[in-house]
């Protein structure tokens, strides 16, 4: 269906520099496309997180593995608009993108998670403003990258010719992260990728897992298709525009160990239905084969092409790089 080849983004462990950068050194060996980092000062409600538990800036992470990797598409999962002032953004990227060769994609979305923003003081408007205030700063972003100078008076944000210099050429590929219907609707306006996400955690503003559960591969398609329609709607190929999830990788020796995992997911995301676990656009589990087939599966019917991977321990990692990546080049 899409004209994309399969990609791989490993997701950094942002507790400790050493580890992000080993899972750097190894992607790059295994054939990895892509590292990258979430945008969160905290987390709660996600396997083993809580408020106290350490996380690297993303940014900033990113900025020290850029000397040490030398291929590497180096990416954020995503970042949060209101952290940062669009300027800012655009110029953080720049940069980077000059110092790695241009081996940078900017990851941006419209921020979700409200007990981070009330423990910061960040302003927590509802989600249409919030997507709003992103449709300002990508426009902004990326005219920055192109214009001399730029001039903007929006609602959120003004410029009066601003200049920004050096530029990133050729432009880095914006990801746009979320799931509602705005939001697919700004990326099909402005995207080069698109990370579908279950929708109801900016919605909500935390994670739900019972709402989570519920967001299945069926669910996803019909995000993708929502995202095609508003492709159509304002004159671009949807095909444009490539799909990407990220996903818990969960692999077995066997099928019967597989299935054991996929029962302690289950349990740890407290879901009663097992099925659950494999049915989650968000979950790749069961034995190498078995895994492969799924990717290929997805990327055949719906088009997904660019994965970002977790993997809970440093083995899962080491198995999918020897033992499924072989099967997909």
């Amino acid at each position: 269906m899409a004209h994309h080849t399969l990609k791989f983004g490993a997701v950094l462990p942002l507790d400790d520099f050493a580890r992000a950068r080993s899972v750097a050194e190894k992607a790059e060996e295994s054939g990895f496309y892509a590292v990258a980092a979430e945008d969160h000062f905290f987390m709660t409600s996600l396997m083993g997180h809580d408020r106290t538990t350490p996380r690297l800036e993303c940014f900033t992470l990113l900025s020290a593995l850029a000397p040490v990797t030398k291929r590497l598409v180096l990416t954020q999962l995503v970042a949060a608009n209101s952290f940062r002032h669009p300027v800012l953004t655009a110029k953080i990227i720049s940069s980077l993108h000059h110092i790695t060769g241009g081996r940078v994609e900017l990851g941006i979305g419209a921020g979700w998670f409200r007990e981070e923003y009330e423990a910061f003081g960040f302003p927590y408007p509802p989600p249409r403003e919030r997507i709003a205030q992103l449709a300002e700063s990508v426009q902004i972003i990326k005219r920055l990258w192109r214009e001399t100078e730029v001039s903007f008076s929006g609602r959120y944000y003004k410029l009066e010719r601003a200049p920004h210099s050096p530029k990133p050429v050729p432009l880095p590929r914006v990801m746009i992260g979320g799931g509602g219907k705005r939001l697919l609707e700004l990326a099909a306006r402005e995207a080069d990728v698109v990370n579908i996400i279950p929708p109801t955690a900016g919605a909500l503003g935390h994670l739900a897992m019972e709402e989570t559960a519920k967001f299945d591969l069926a669910a996803f398609a019909d995000r993708v298709a929502l995202l095609r329609e508003a492709c159509t709607a304002v004159g671009r190929n949807p095909s444009d525009i490539e799909l990407s999830a990220m996903v818990y990788v969960v692999l077995g020796e066997s099928a019967e160990q597989a299935e054991l995992f996929a029962q302690a997911m289950a349990q740890t995301l407290g879901v009663s239905d097992v099925q659950a676990v494999y049915r989650s656009p968000n979950t790749l589990v069961g034995t190498a084969e078995r895994v492969a087939e799924e990717i290929l599966r997805r990327k055949e019917e719906m088009g997904v092409t660019y994965y970002f991977c977790n993997f809970a321990v440093p083995e899962m990692f080491e198995r999918f790089c020897a033992k499924v990546m072989p099967r997909l080049v």
